[in-house]
Protein backbone atom coordinates (compact mmCIF):
# COMPACT_ATOMS: atom_id res chain seq x y z
CA UNK A 1 0.00 0.00 0.00
CA UNK A 2 3.19 2.49 0.61
CA UNK A 3 4.19 1.74 -3.15
CA UNK A 4 0.83 3.18 -4.22
CA UNK A 5 0.50 6.27 -2.13
CA UNK A 6 4.19 7.44 -3.61
CA UNK A 7 2.44 6.26 -6.81
CA UNK A 8 -0.51 8.97 -6.16
CA UNK A 9 1.81 11.01 -4.39
CA UNK A 10 4.45 11.23 -8.11
CA UNK A 11 1.13 11.23 -10.11
CA UNK A 12 0.26 14.65 -8.42
CA UNK A 13 3.34 15.78 -8.55
CA UNK A 14 3.53 15.59 -11.90
CA UNK A 15 -0.06 16.75 -13.42
CA UNK A 16 1.07 19.96 -11.53
CA UNK A 17 4.00 20.30 -13.54
CA UNK A 18 4.30 22.98 -16.33
CA UNK A 19 7.18 23.27 -19.23
CA UNK A 20 8.39 26.13 -16.38
CA UNK A 21 7.89 24.29 -13.67
CA UNK A 22 10.06 20.95 -15.42
CA UNK A 23 12.89 23.31 -15.75
CA UNK A 24 12.72 24.46 -12.31
CA UNK A 25 12.73 21.34 -11.18
CA UNK A 26 15.87 19.88 -13.38
CA UNK A 27 17.64 22.71 -11.76
CA UNK A 28 16.37 22.50 -8.18
CA UNK A 29 17.86 18.54 -8.83
CA UNK A 30 21.17 19.96 -10.07
CA UNK A 31 21.68 22.16 -7.14
CA UNK A 32 21.11 19.63 -4.80
CA UNK A 33 23.98 17.32 -6.26
CA UNK A 34 26.31 20.25 -6.20
CA UNK A 35 25.39 20.53 -2.18
CA UNK A 36 25.65 16.90 -1.83
CA UNK A 37 29.18 16.84 -3.59
CA UNK A 38 30.67 19.94 -1.48
CA UNK A 39 29.09 19.11 1.73
CA UNK A 40 30.23 15.05 1.66
CA UNK A 41 33.88 16.24 -0.27
CA UNK A 42 34.17 18.69 2.57
CA UNK A 43 33.21 16.12 5.51
CA UNK A 44 35.84 13.88 4.05
CA UNK A 45 38.69 16.27 3.59
CA UNK A 46 38.33 17.68 7.18
CA UNK A 47 38.06 14.41 8.87
CA UNK A 48 41.42 13.00 6.85
CA UNK A 49 43.68 16.01 7.37
CA UNK A 50 45.76 14.86 10.17
CA UNK A 51 46.17 11.18 8.09
CA UNK A 52 47.57 12.57 4.89
CA UNK A 53 50.88 12.88 4.39
CA UNK A 54 50.77 15.97 2.15
CA UNK A 55 48.89 17.47 4.85
CA UNK A 56 51.43 16.63 7.54
CA UNK A 57 54.25 17.94 5.17
CA UNK A 58 52.24 21.36 4.29
CA UNK A 59 51.04 21.72 7.85
CA UNK A 60 53.78 21.33 10.10
CA UNK A 61 51.89 23.23 12.69
CA UNK A 62 48.86 21.01 12.55
CA UNK A 63 49.30 19.49 16.27
CA UNK A 64 46.72 16.67 17.43
CA UNK A 65 44.82 19.92 19.45
CA UNK A 66 44.88 22.16 16.81
CA UNK A 67 43.22 19.26 14.70
CA UNK A 68 40.50 18.17 17.27
CA UNK A 69 40.13 22.31 17.53
CA UNK A 70 39.16 21.84 13.17
CA UNK A 71 37.42 19.00 13.67
CA UNK A 72 35.26 20.24 16.49
CA UNK A 73 34.50 23.62 14.72
CA UNK A 74 33.48 21.78 11.75
CA UNK A 75 31.52 19.60 13.54
CA UNK A 76 29.34 22.21 15.07
CA UNK A 77 29.23 25.03 11.96
CA UNK A 78 27.57 22.33 10.32
CA UNK A 79 25.07 20.93 13.23
CA UNK A 80 23.90 24.94 12.96
CA UNK A 81 23.51 24.43 8.85
CA UNK A 82 21.46 21.59 9.63
CA UNK A 83 19.63 22.58 12.19
CA UNK A 84 18.53 25.98 9.54
CA UNK A 85 18.10 23.96 6.89
CA UNK A 86 16.18 20.74 7.74
CA UNK A 87 12.69 20.82 6.02
CA UNK A 88 9.68 20.35 7.32
CA UNK A 89 7.22 20.51 4.41
CA UNK A 90 5.20 17.49 4.06
CA UNK A 91 4.37 16.37 0.47
CA UNK A 92 0.59 17.44 -0.02
CA UNK A 93 -1.25 16.63 3.20
CA UNK A 94 -4.54 18.14 1.79
CA UNK A 95 -4.45 15.67 -0.62
CA UNK A 96 -3.53 12.95 1.28
CA UNK A 97 -6.24 13.55 3.48
CA UNK A 98 -9.14 13.23 1.56
CA UNK A 99 -8.04 9.10 1.17
CA UNK A 100 -9.38 8.87 4.59
CA UNK A 101 -12.85 9.22 3.03
CA UNK A 102 -12.46 6.61 0.86
CA UNK A 103 -11.61 4.02 3.86
CA UNK A 104 -7.50 4.25 4.19
CA UNK A 105 -6.78 3.67 7.93
CA UNK A 106 -5.66 6.96 9.88
CA UNK A 107 -2.82 5.07 11.51
CA UNK A 108 -1.55 3.69 8.39
CA UNK A 109 -1.49 6.61 6.56
CA UNK A 110 -0.10 9.37 9.46
CA UNK A 111 3.16 6.78 9.40
CA UNK A 112 3.73 6.59 5.73
CA UNK A 113 2.97 10.35 5.63
CA UNK A 114 5.59 11.00 8.66
CA UNK A 115 7.83 8.62 6.29
CA UNK A 116 7.61 10.83 3.06
CA UNK A 117 8.46 13.94 5.19
CA UNK A 118 10.99 12.51 6.50
CA UNK A 119 12.75 11.60 3.50
CA UNK A 120 12.80 15.06 1.82
CA UNK A 121 16.00 14.89 -0.24
CA UNK A 122 17.57 18.29 1.76
CA UNK A 123 16.96 16.15 4.75
CA UNK A 124 18.47 12.96 3.39
CA UNK A 125 21.52 14.72 2.42
CA UNK A 126 22.46 16.33 5.10
CA UNK A 127 21.85 12.89 7.70
CA UNK A 128 24.12 11.19 4.90
CA UNK A 129 26.87 13.59 4.91
CA UNK A 130 26.87 13.20 9.00
CA UNK A 131 27.02 9.23 8.53
CA UNK A 132 30.24 9.60 5.95
CA UNK A 133 31.36 12.11 8.42
CA UNK A 134 31.56 9.95 11.25
CA UNK A 135 32.27 6.90 9.66
CA UNK A 136 35.69 8.23 8.33
CA UNK A 137 36.59 8.33 12.17
CA UNK A 138 35.55 5.40 13.24
CA UNK A 139 38.07 3.20 15.55
CA UNK A 140 36.30 0.50 16.83
CA UNK A 141 32.90 -2.01 15.81
CA UNK A 142 31.16 -0.97 18.56
CA UNK A 143 31.01 2.86 18.18
CA UNK A 144 29.26 2.12 14.68
CA UNK A 145 25.80 1.36 15.93
CA UNK A 146 26.28 4.24 18.59
CA UNK A 147 27.06 7.05 16.04
CA UNK A 148 24.27 6.21 13.42
CA UNK A 149 21.63 6.27 16.55
CA UNK A 150 23.07 9.52 17.44
CA UNK A 151 22.64 10.69 14.28
CA UNK A 152 18.85 9.58 13.76
CA UNK A 153 18.30 11.19 17.30
CA UNK A 154 19.85 14.60 16.08
CA UNK A 155 17.78 14.86 13.13
CA UNK A 156 14.95 14.02 14.80
CA UNK A 157 15.11 16.36 17.99
CA UNK A 158 16.18 19.35 15.35
CA UNK A 159 12.51 17.83 13.67
CA UNK A 160 10.66 18.44 16.93
CA UNK A 161 12.69 21.67 18.10
CA UNK A 162 11.75 23.77 14.84
CA UNK A 163 8.02 22.37 15.28
CA UNK A 164 8.12 23.98 18.08
CA UNK A 165 9.80 27.19 17.56
CA UNK A 166 7.05 27.63 14.80
CA UNK A 167 4.55 27.02 17.35
CA UNK A 168 6.28 29.80 19.76
CA UNK A 169 6.63 32.43 16.80
CA UNK A 170 2.79 32.32 16.54
CA UNK A 171 1.77 32.47 20.21
CA UNK A 172 4.92 34.78 21.50
CA UNK A 173 6.09 36.48 18.61
CA UNK A 174 6.95 39.51 20.50
CA UNK A 175 9.21 37.76 22.84
CA UNK A 176 10.48 36.32 19.54
CA UNK A 177 11.77 39.35 18.13
CA UNK A 178 12.99 40.44 21.43
CA UNK A 179 15.17 37.55 21.92
CA UNK A 180 16.06 37.72 18.37
CA UNK A 181 17.15 41.39 18.29
CA UNK A 182 19.05 40.76 21.59
CA UNK A 183 21.16 37.54 20.10
CA UNK A 184 21.97 39.56 16.87
CA UNK A 185 23.60 42.43 18.86
CA UNK A 186 25.46 39.97 21.24
CA UNK A 187 26.86 38.43 17.83
CA UNK A 188 27.72 41.37 16.11
CA UNK A 189 29.42 42.31 18.95
CA UNK A 190 31.47 39.30 19.22
CA UNK A 191 32.32 39.54 15.54
CA UNK A 192 33.40 43.06 15.58
CA UNK A 193 35.77 41.90 18.82
CA UNK A 194 36.99 39.44 16.90
CA UNK A 195 37.70 41.09 13.45
CA UNK A 196 39.62 43.73 15.35
CA UNK A 197 41.71 41.97 17.41
CA UNK A 198 42.05 38.43 15.26
CA UNK A 199 45.63 38.23 15.41
CA UNK A 200 45.83 38.50 19.02
CA UNK A 201 42.72 35.93 19.38
CA UNK A 202 44.38 33.13 17.92
CA UNK A 203 47.84 34.40 19.97
CA UNK A 204 46.07 33.76 23.09
CA UNK A 205 43.63 30.74 21.36
CA UNK A 206 46.60 28.48 21.18
CA UNK A 207 47.72 27.91 25.02
CA UNK A 208 43.98 27.38 25.69
CA UNK A 209 42.88 25.36 22.78
CA UNK A 210 42.71 22.13 24.78
CA UNK A 211 40.05 23.98 27.15
CA UNK A 212 38.03 25.59 24.47
CA UNK A 213 38.10 21.88 23.07
CA UNK A 214 36.86 20.45 25.72
CA UNK A 215 33.80 23.18 25.90
CA UNK A 216 33.23 22.47 21.96
CA UNK A 217 32.62 18.96 22.61
CA UNK A 218 29.60 19.47 24.46
CA UNK A 219 27.99 20.92 22.19
CA UNK A 220 25.95 18.94 19.69
CA UNK A 221 28.40 18.80 17.07
CA UNK A 222 31.25 17.92 19.45
CA UNK A 223 29.17 15.09 20.59
CA UNK A 224 27.82 13.28 17.86
CA UNK A 225 32.00 12.92 17.32
CA UNK A 226 32.58 11.83 20.26
CA UNK A 227 30.45 8.87 19.44
CA UNK A 228 33.35 7.52 17.38
CA UNK A 229 36.14 9.24 18.64
CA UNK A 230 35.56 8.05 22.77
CA UNK A 231 36.37 4.72 24.19
CA UNK A 232 33.46 4.24 26.20
CA UNK A 233 33.18 0.22 26.00
CA UNK A 234 30.68 -2.13 24.80
CA UNK A 235 29.08 -2.59 27.67
CA UNK A 236 28.07 1.19 27.76
CA UNK A 237 27.89 1.40 24.39
CA UNK A 238 24.88 -0.84 24.27
CA UNK A 239 23.13 1.33 27.29
CA UNK A 240 23.64 4.38 24.99
CA UNK A 241 21.87 2.44 22.12
CA UNK A 242 19.34 1.48 24.46
CA UNK A 243 18.66 4.89 25.55
CA UNK A 244 19.08 6.30 22.44
CA UNK A 245 16.30 3.79 20.72
CA UNK A 246 14.13 4.87 23.46
CA UNK A 247 14.65 8.78 23.18
CA UNK A 248 14.48 8.46 19.01
CA UNK A 249 11.06 6.10 19.28
CA UNK A 250 9.36 9.08 21.74
CA UNK A 251 10.10 11.52 19.32
CA UNK A 252 8.36 9.94 16.33
CA UNK A 253 5.65 9.30 18.36
CA UNK A 254 5.22 12.57 19.32
CA UNK A 255 5.77 13.68 15.64
CA UNK A 256 3.00 10.65 14.62
CA UNK A 257 0.20 11.78 16.52
CA UNK A 258 0.86 15.50 15.59
CA UNK A 259 0.88 14.03 11.72
CA UNK A 260 -2.41 12.20 12.92
CA UNK A 261 -3.73 15.61 13.95
CA UNK A 262 -2.61 17.55 10.81
CA UNK A 263 -4.58 14.87 8.81
CA UNK A 264 -7.81 15.14 10.73
CA UNK A 265 -8.21 18.64 11.07
CA UNK A 266 -8.37 20.71 7.66
CA UNK A 267 -7.26 23.79 6.64
CA UNK A 268 -9.11 26.41 8.64
CA UNK A 269 -8.97 30.63 7.83
CA UNK A 270 -8.94 32.07 11.03
CA UNK A 271 -11.59 34.19 10.25
CA UNK A 272 -11.80 34.60 14.46
CA UNK A 273 -8.82 36.58 14.27
CA UNK A 274 -10.51 39.75 12.23
CA UNK A 275 -11.47 41.03 15.42
CA UNK A 276 -8.19 42.35 15.86
CA UNK A 277 -7.03 45.79 15.88
CA UNK A 278 -4.74 45.01 12.71
CA UNK A 279 -7.84 44.32 10.92
CA UNK A 280 -9.97 47.41 11.31
CA UNK A 281 -6.82 49.90 10.26
CA UNK A 282 -6.09 47.65 7.15
CA UNK A 283 -9.60 47.59 6.25
CA UNK A 284 -9.49 51.38 6.43
CA UNK A 285 -6.22 52.38 4.70
CA UNK A 286 -6.15 49.42 1.82
CA UNK A 287 -9.60 48.97 1.36
CA UNK A 288 -11.74 45.65 2.07
CA UNK A 289 -10.12 43.49 -0.72
CA UNK A 290 -6.56 44.54 -0.06
CA UNK A 291 -7.29 45.01 3.69
CA UNK A 292 -8.06 41.32 3.95
CA UNK A 293 -5.37 39.58 2.01
CA UNK A 294 -3.04 41.48 3.68
CA UNK A 295 -4.46 40.84 7.34
CA UNK A 296 -3.80 37.16 6.31
CA UNK A 297 -0.62 37.70 5.23
CA UNK A 298 0.97 39.83 7.84
CA UNK A 299 -0.43 37.56 10.72
CA UNK A 300 0.35 34.50 9.47
CA UNK A 301 2.71 32.77 11.68
CA UNK A 302 5.25 31.71 8.58
CA UNK A 303 5.53 34.76 7.01
CA UNK A 304 6.06 36.69 10.62
CA UNK A 305 8.86 34.15 11.01
CA UNK A 306 10.12 35.10 7.38
CA UNK A 307 10.31 38.89 8.47
CA UNK A 308 12.30 37.87 11.11
CA UNK A 309 14.71 35.84 8.81
CA UNK A 310 14.66 38.82 6.56
CA UNK A 311 16.08 41.08 9.52
CA UNK A 312 19.45 38.94 9.63
CA UNK A 313 20.26 40.07 6.06
CA UNK A 314 21.28 43.68 6.60
CA UNK A 315 22.05 43.58 10.63
CA UNK A 316 24.58 40.65 9.91
CA UNK A 317 25.74 40.67 6.91
CA UNK A 318 26.06 44.54 5.52
CA UNK A 319 28.14 45.30 8.90
CA UNK A 320 30.71 42.07 7.87
CA UNK A 321 30.68 42.96 3.58
CA UNK A 322 31.13 46.85 4.84
CA UNK A 323 34.62 45.28 6.93
CA UNK A 324 35.73 43.51 3.42
CA UNK A 325 38.39 45.18 1.64
CA UNK A 326 37.56 44.10 -1.82
CA UNK A 327 35.56 46.54 -3.21
CA UNK A 328 33.15 44.48 -5.18
CA UNK A 329 31.78 43.32 -1.87
CA UNK A 330 30.60 47.06 -1.53
CA UNK A 331 29.64 47.58 -4.83
CA UNK A 332 27.41 44.71 -5.72
CA UNK A 333 26.80 42.42 -3.01
CA UNK A 334 25.79 45.13 -0.47
CA UNK A 335 23.12 47.23 -3.02
CA UNK A 336 22.32 43.25 -3.83
CA UNK A 337 21.07 42.03 -0.41
CA UNK A 338 19.00 45.33 0.33
CA UNK A 339 17.65 45.74 -2.76
CA UNK A 340 16.49 42.27 -2.30
CA UNK A 341 14.46 42.86 1.15
CA UNK A 342 11.81 44.92 -0.33
CA UNK A 343 11.46 42.25 -3.51
CA UNK A 344 11.43 39.79 -0.67
CA UNK A 345 7.97 41.33 1.17
CA UNK A 346 6.95 41.63 -2.32
CA UNK A 347 6.77 37.82 -3.00
CA UNK A 348 5.46 37.05 0.06
CA UNK A 349 2.16 39.17 -0.88
CA UNK A 350 2.15 38.98 -4.56
CA UNK A 351 3.80 35.95 -5.83
CA UNK A 352 0.67 33.43 -5.38
CA UNK A 353 -1.76 36.93 -5.09
CA UNK A 354 -5.26 34.68 -5.69
CA UNK A 355 -3.51 31.85 -3.71
CA UNK A 356 -6.20 32.39 -1.10
CA UNK A 357 -8.70 34.85 0.53
CA UNK A 358 -9.70 35.77 -3.02
CA UNK A 359 -13.63 34.46 -2.79
CA UNK A 360 -14.91 38.18 -2.88
CA UNK A 361 -13.29 37.64 -6.48
CA UNK A 362 -16.56 35.75 -7.46
CA UNK A 363 -18.91 38.62 -6.10
CA UNK A 364 -18.55 40.26 -9.68
CA UNK A 365 -20.29 37.39 -11.41
CA UNK A 366 -23.85 37.68 -9.09
CA UNK A 367 -23.62 41.25 -7.80
CA UNK A 368 -22.86 44.29 -10.12
CA UNK A 369 -18.94 44.67 -8.10
CA UNK A 370 -16.80 46.04 -10.43
CA UNK A 371 -14.05 42.92 -11.12
CA UNK A 372 -11.16 45.67 -12.28
CA UNK A 373 -11.69 47.90 -9.50
CA UNK A 374 -11.49 45.00 -7.14
CA UNK A 375 -7.52 43.35 -8.67
CA UNK A 376 -6.65 47.23 -9.01
CA UNK A 377 -7.21 47.33 -5.26
CA UNK A 378 -5.98 44.47 -4.44
CA UNK A 379 -2.90 44.87 -6.46
CA UNK A 380 -1.88 48.85 -5.15
CA UNK A 381 -2.65 47.47 -1.94
CA UNK A 382 0.05 44.62 -2.66
CA UNK A 383 2.96 46.68 -3.35
CA UNK A 384 2.38 49.67 -0.67
CA UNK A 385 4.12 48.24 2.59
CA UNK A 386 7.35 46.84 -0.18
CA UNK A 387 7.34 50.32 -1.72
CA UNK A 388 7.89 51.70 1.83
CA UNK A 389 10.51 49.33 2.79
CA UNK A 390 11.83 50.25 -0.38
CA UNK A 391 12.15 53.95 -0.30
CA UNK A 392 13.48 53.82 3.36
CA UNK A 393 16.17 51.45 2.22
CA UNK A 394 17.21 53.39 -1.05
CA UNK A 395 17.15 56.81 1.23
CA UNK A 396 19.98 54.43 3.97
CA UNK A 397 22.24 53.64 0.90
CA UNK A 398 22.26 56.99 -0.25
CA UNK A 399 22.72 58.94 3.42
CA UNK A 400 24.60 56.21 5.08
CA UNK A 401 26.44 53.90 2.42
CA UNK A 402 27.64 56.75 -0.22
CA UNK A 403 30.42 54.87 -0.90
CA UNK A 404 28.71 52.19 -2.66
CA UNK A 405 27.26 53.90 -5.61
CA UNK A 406 26.11 57.47 -6.82
CA UNK A 407 22.60 58.70 -6.09
CA UNK A 408 20.65 58.10 -9.93
CA UNK A 409 22.52 54.82 -10.12
CA UNK A 410 21.19 53.47 -6.94
CA UNK A 411 17.92 54.91 -6.79
CA UNK A 412 17.38 53.83 -10.52
CA UNK A 413 18.69 50.67 -10.22
CA UNK A 414 17.13 49.65 -6.96
CA UNK A 415 13.73 50.62 -8.56
CA UNK A 416 14.41 48.67 -11.77
CA UNK A 417 15.04 45.96 -9.66
CA UNK A 418 11.59 45.99 -7.66
CA UNK A 419 9.89 46.96 -10.88
CA UNK A 420 11.58 43.59 -13.17
CA UNK A 421 10.75 41.33 -9.93
CA UNK A 422 7.02 42.94 -9.55
CA UNK A 423 6.34 41.69 -13.57
CA UNK A 424 7.61 38.48 -12.59
CA UNK A 425 5.33 38.29 -9.52
CA UNK A 426 2.50 39.40 -11.30
CA UNK A 427 2.85 36.11 -13.95
CA UNK A 428 3.58 34.29 -11.22
CA UNK A 429 0.00 34.93 -9.51
CA UNK A 430 -1.70 33.82 -12.55
CA UNK A 431 0.29 31.24 -14.15
CA UNK A 432 2.24 29.36 -11.17
CA UNK A 433 -1.46 29.83 -8.84
CA UNK A 434 -1.53 27.44 -6.37
CA UNK A 435 -4.60 26.98 -3.59
CA UNK A 436 -2.75 27.78 -0.33
CA UNK A 437 -4.07 25.47 2.53
CA UNK A 438 -3.45 25.42 6.50
CA UNK A 439 -3.49 22.81 8.45
CA UNK A 440 -2.10 22.16 11.97
CA UNK A 441 0.64 20.28 10.63
CA UNK A 442 1.85 21.51 7.17
CA UNK A 443 4.62 24.50 7.13
CA UNK A 444 3.99 25.53 3.44
CA UNK A 445 4.24 28.81 2.79
CA UNK A 446 0.88 30.03 2.27
CA UNK A 447 1.97 32.76 -0.64
CA UNK A 448 4.91 31.63 -2.47
CA UNK A 449 4.43 28.42 -4.42
CA UNK A 450 7.51 26.46 -3.61
CA UNK A 451 8.52 25.94 -7.82
CA UNK A 452 9.00 29.73 -7.38
CA UNK A 453 11.55 30.46 -4.49
CA UNK A 454 14.00 28.69 -6.03
CA UNK A 455 13.68 30.94 -9.44
CA UNK A 456 13.74 34.24 -7.32
CA UNK A 457 16.75 33.08 -4.71
CA UNK A 458 18.70 32.72 -7.91
CA UNK A 459 17.50 35.96 -10.08
CA UNK A 460 17.93 38.47 -7.28
CA UNK A 461 21.55 38.00 -7.34
CA UNK A 462 21.89 37.80 -11.22
CA UNK A 463 19.95 40.55 -11.73
CA UNK A 464 21.79 42.34 -9.11
CA UNK A 465 25.03 41.23 -10.70
CA UNK A 466 23.96 42.84 -14.00
CA UNK A 467 22.25 46.53 -12.57
CA UNK A 468 25.28 47.09 -9.80
CA UNK A 469 28.92 46.05 -11.43
CA UNK A 470 30.37 49.21 -12.21
CA UNK A 471 30.79 50.11 -15.44
CA UNK A 472 32.87 53.47 -14.99
CA UNK A 473 32.35 55.01 -18.52
CA UNK A 474 29.51 53.23 -19.77
CA UNK A 475 27.26 53.50 -16.71
CA UNK A 476 25.05 56.22 -18.17
CA UNK A 477 24.10 53.86 -21.50
CA UNK A 478 22.64 51.33 -18.49
CA UNK A 479 21.07 54.15 -16.81
CA UNK A 480 19.18 55.33 -19.77
CA UNK A 481 18.36 51.72 -20.74
CA UNK A 482 16.97 51.26 -16.84
CA UNK A 483 15.13 54.14 -16.93
CA UNK A 484 13.22 53.80 -20.44
CA UNK A 485 12.22 50.42 -19.05
CA UNK A 486 10.89 52.03 -15.74
CA UNK A 487 8.80 54.48 -17.32
CA UNK A 488 7.43 52.31 -20.41
CA UNK A 489 6.84 49.47 -18.08
CA UNK A 490 5.11 51.99 -14.86
CA UNK A 491 2.39 53.60 -17.66
CA UNK A 492 1.44 50.60 -19.53
CA UNK A 493 0.39 48.47 -16.17
CA UNK A 494 -1.44 51.80 -15.31
CA UNK A 495 -3.08 52.23 -18.13
CA UNK A 496 -3.65 48.56 -18.83
CA UNK A 497 -4.76 47.38 -16.01
CA UNK A 498 -7.51 45.30 -18.18
CA UNK A 499 -4.97 42.93 -19.38
CA UNK A 500 -4.86 41.31 -15.62
CA UNK A 501 -8.67 41.34 -15.82
CA UNK A 502 -8.75 39.04 -18.80
CA UNK A 503 -5.54 37.01 -17.76
CA UNK A 504 -7.70 36.57 -14.00
CA UNK A 505 -11.07 35.26 -16.59
CA UNK A 506 -8.66 33.03 -18.43
CA UNK A 507 -6.09 31.54 -15.92
CA UNK A 508 -8.02 32.14 -12.32
CA UNK A 509 -11.79 32.83 -12.03
CA UNK A 510 -12.68 29.00 -13.10
CA UNK A 511 -10.18 28.02 -10.94
CA UNK A 512 -11.63 29.51 -8.19
CA UNK A 513 -14.96 28.90 -8.95
CA UNK A 514 -14.34 24.79 -9.27
CA UNK A 515 -12.45 25.12 -5.99
CA UNK A 516 -14.89 26.69 -3.79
Amino acid sequence: MFSRLLLLNWRIFISNLNRFQLLLTIGYIMFLGIMLVNLVGTAIIVSVMDTDPWMQMQLPWLTPKLYMFILLIFANAYWVMHFSFTNLRLMNIEENRKLLGFGFPLRRLAKYMMIIGFCHPVNIIYNFTWVVFLMVQVDRAYQIPVALVAILFNYVLIYSIKHRFIQIVQKRFIAVVIGFFVFVFGLLQAISMFASNSKQFFADLIPKVETVNTFLSWLPGGMLIQTVTSDYGFFNACIIVLFGVILVSLIIIDHYNKTKEGLLNPGTRKTEEETGNLWPVLKKVLGLNAGKYYYYVMTHPYNRLQVLTLTIIPIVYVPLLLSVEYEVAKTILIPTILAGIPVALLAMGMANMYGYENREFLLHLQFPIDLEKQLKERFLGVITLPLFVFYLITIFELILLPGIGSVSHIFVANTFLFLMFMLLFVWSSYFQYQKATYSSFSYKHPIIPQKVTFAISFLIFSVGYLVFVPLEELEWYRLTIMSSVIIIMGVYLWRHMDVLVKLFKNRVLMRLWNEL
